[in-house]
């Protein structure tokens, strides 16, 4: 910390994105204070969240890619057992909450996994060292754990609702009426005709 700032600048410079949006006088540009973050209002972008996302996202294709391209049986090593630990993981939690075959639900339930574990990890890099250095690069703020960003978590968890209840209709067929009958009537049997027609998937 700075000696110029005191404790409450230095934890809002630190709780503050990178936000780039159109400032009041209808210039696009970066924002330097907290005023003119509020100034862009809802279409400013959080470059710093959006950034470290998707560098993560791509750390974790990359690992993935190179332990799926060097995977052996014989005397695999610690990070090909990791990954297969979390896979496993991920495929037995599947297993139990969604009793349909899909080859789309598990690849992005360990993406999500995956993807948020890194993003949480870098609250593990010392809080200065990231800014600092961006500073001195004329970045003015730089939050570099994602998941403290509730635009990034709240875009996520709809992503994922919209998802599971796409996959959840598609799967349970009938035009979304077995989807319908499974949340409505467990663990009761349908007696409405049109909630019949895919039986096989109203549990009794």
């Amino acid at each position: 910390m700075s000696a110029e700032q005191s404790s409450s600048e230095y934890i809002k410079h630190h709780l503050t994105n990178l936000t780039y949006g159109r400032h009041a006088d209808g210039e696009w540009g970066f924002a330097h204070t907290v005023d003119q973050i509020k100034e862009m209002g809802f279409w400013a972008i959080h470059v710093d969240s959006m950034a470290w996302s998707i560098g993560l996202g791509f750390v974790f294709i990359l690992i993935f890619r190179k332990v799926a391209a060097k995977a052996t049986s014989g005397n695999p090593g610690g990070l090909q057992n990791t990954i297969e630990t979390v896979i496993e993981f991920i495929e037995s939690n599947v297993r139990d909450s969604f009793n349909h075959t899909n080859k789309i639900v598990a690849p992005m339930a360990l993406t999500a996994f995956v993807w948020i574990l890194l993003m949480n990890l870098m609250d593990l890099v010392p809080v200065d060292w990231v800014p600092e250095a961006a500073k001195l690069a004329g970045v003015h703020h730089m939050k570099i754990v994602p998941t403290t960003d509730p635009n990034v978590t709240m875009g996520m968890s709809l992503s994922v609702f919209i998802l599971v209840i796409f996959y959840s209709v598609i799967k349970k067929g009938g035009y979304g009426l077995g989807f319908l009958g499974e949340l409505t009537l467990h663990p009761f049997t349908a007696k409405n005709i049109l909630l019949k027609i895919h039986p096989r998937h109203i549990s009794t």
